[in-house]
This record gives C-alpha cells, structure tokens and sequence, in this order.
C-alpha cells in the first residue's frame, strides 16, 4: 500500500506553478480598485496621488495607498517623490504595467459595448406606454 500512496502524490509540475502564478495575478488584480487604478494610471500616464484619488471617485485615501503599495511591490507601478513642503508624490506605470496595455485596452473595448448593448436592451426592453383610449359614451353609460 505504500508504494500505492507514493505513486498518488504528485510532484509540483509546471502547469500547476503557473496556476499559482496566476491565482496570485488575479488575486491582486480583482482587489477592490485596483483595476480601476491601473486604467487611470494605464490611460493617462503618471499621475499625483491627489489626482488619482479624485479620478477614482469613491475611493478613500487609505485603501488608495493600500493599493498603491501593492502595485508598486509587485513592480506595476512606480513612485517617484520631490523633496517639496509638501513631498510631491507621482506614480507612474513601468515596464510591466506596460505589458498588460493591450489587455487594458481589450477590457476598454469591452465596457464600452457592453455598455451600449445594456443600454439597447434597456431601450428594447421598456413597454410602450398605451394609447389612452378615448372615452365613449357607452363606457360611461355603463359605468
């Protein structure tokens, strides 16, 4: 029996590695904000911290730092800051942010038709609101 078990456990195999691989990716990726974080960054170049919190309406500035450091630790992002009063504080997107523009730019082209198919739906699907019937003097003579 035990040479069974022995045969059952299987060593770590390339396919398995890279599926950790990108459970880790998707991990980091589908945190709250986030994606919307890289768009901005990806869309319009380096950005403030002040502007990226008023173009990611909605997020606070704790969770924007969170993720921030996040993308800068795994090399998505990088932080550049001048010895101002107050410190002035860029991030921009590196080499590997650069790597996903074309997946970014596909998501774009996606929200963006789905969007107009939602709206389409939307439109197809209100009722028409009815014709007011006009009153007949045997309706009212009935009622």
């Amino acid at each position: 029996m035990a040479a069974k078990h022995q045969d059952e456990i299987r060593k770590p195999t390339a396919e398995i590695t890279a599926g950790c691989a990108m459970g880790g990716l998707l991990e980091m990726l589908t945190r709250p904000w986030t994606l919307h974080i890289l768009w901005l960054l990806s869309h319009n170049g380096a950005m403030r911290f002040g502007a990226l919190r008023r173009a990611a309406e909605g997020i606070s500035a704790r969770i924007l730092t969170l993720r921030l450091r996040t993308l800068e630790e795994k090399g998505f992002v990088s932080r550049t800051v001048k010895p101002t009063n107050p410190p002035e504080v860029t991030y921009a997107p590196t080499k590997r942010m650069a790597e996903m523009d074309g997946f970014m730019a596909q998501l774009h082209a996606l929200s963006d038709k789905w969007k107009r198919e939602d709206i389409g739906k939307y439109l197809h699907a209100a009722d028409p609101i009815p014709a007011t019937q006009p009153h007949s003097e045997e309706h009212d003579a009935a009622a």
